[in-house]
């Protein structure tokens, strides 16, 4: 992992899907609202101690008022509808649909070849990740590059050949909801042998909310939560502590820092709860 690398997966889950077990310390309020959970797990490697940088952007952001339409195309042939002769035959989508409401949708491949654009039924103001979650007999993993894009073709997030998890890990909060960071976990790796004492990573968790976009970046004022594990002795991993909220509409974007050493290798876990105001 020597070098500038990252990889995000991200899912979300439904409140029938977590159950009430996790949630046991929440008012009544929350659990009421049936909140949703986001995951993030994110495996990576920052540059030798570059400056903070985002962690497995998506190719571009989709960020719209209105809900529109997407495409879906790959760059094989062989990827497509069912058939024995096919490996990826359906991708899926996490964003906000024109209801306002975090979902995760499955486009299942309409033709033979997935080569030709695929228009997609359902309308988004916003995309944040993908991931391959339906495949034929060929292989497990998709044969082309799988975009999905714009309908003026600009691509928005991917899934590269041979890889089932897409780019993406950045989200933004939907209108009319709340989200609170429900914990996590940051794990220090090696391949290299012993740390010195001046090495380690950092994690950032910026948040821009409906103020902070007003205003140019370098402007902005402690808009970011930060976790660093460093040093040769002690403890090589940390609790992430749950409870920081975020307001509706405010951008959360994930950056690294190494402080020294390139290869710095990091296992991040992090979990937000949304739920309706």
């Amino acid at each position: 992992m020597a070098g500038e690398t990252a990889e995000c997966r991200m899912r979300l889950y439904e409140y029938r899907d977590i159950g009430g077990g996790i949630l046991g310390d929440l008012p009544r309020h929350i659990k009421a609202a049936s909140p949703q959970l986001l995951t993030l797990h994110i495996m990576g490697s920052p540059d030798s101690a570059g400056a903070f940088s985002e962690i497995d952007a998506p190719t571009s952001v989709h960020n719209v008022d209105t809900a529109v339409a997407i495409e879906t195309i790959s760059s094989s042939g062989d990827d497509g509808n069912v058939s024995a002769a096919d490996a990826l035959m359906a991708i899926s989508i996490i964003g906000i649909n024109g209801s306002d409401k975090m979902i995760t949708v499955q486009n299942i491949a309409t033709s033979a070849a997935w080569t030709t654009f695929q228009l997609e039924t359902e309308l988004w103001k916003n995309i944040f990740h993908c991931y391959g979650s339906l495949w034929g007999d060929l292989d497990k993993d998709p044969a082309g590059d799988v975009d999905v894009r714009t309908i003026a073709d600009t691509v928005i997030v991917e899934l590269a050949a041979g890889d089932n998890e897409g780019n993406g890990a950045a989200f933004v909060v939907p209108d009319g909801h709340v989200c609170m960071l429900y914990g996590g976990h940051l794990r220090r790796l090696t391949t290299t042998g012993a740390w010195a004492n001046d090495e380690g990573i950092r994690i950032r968790i910026v948040y821009i909310d409906a103020v902070d976009a007003l205003i140019a970046a370098a402007d902005r004022a402690i808009n970011w939560l930060e976790f660093e594990i460093a040093g040769q002795y002690g403890k090589q991993d940390l609790d992430i502590p749950k409870g920081h909220v975020f307001e509706s509409g405010t951008q959360i974007i994930h950056q690294h820092a190494s402080r020294v050493d390139g290869t710095e290798n990091y296992d991040l876990t992090l979990q937000y709860l949304i739920w309706k105001k």
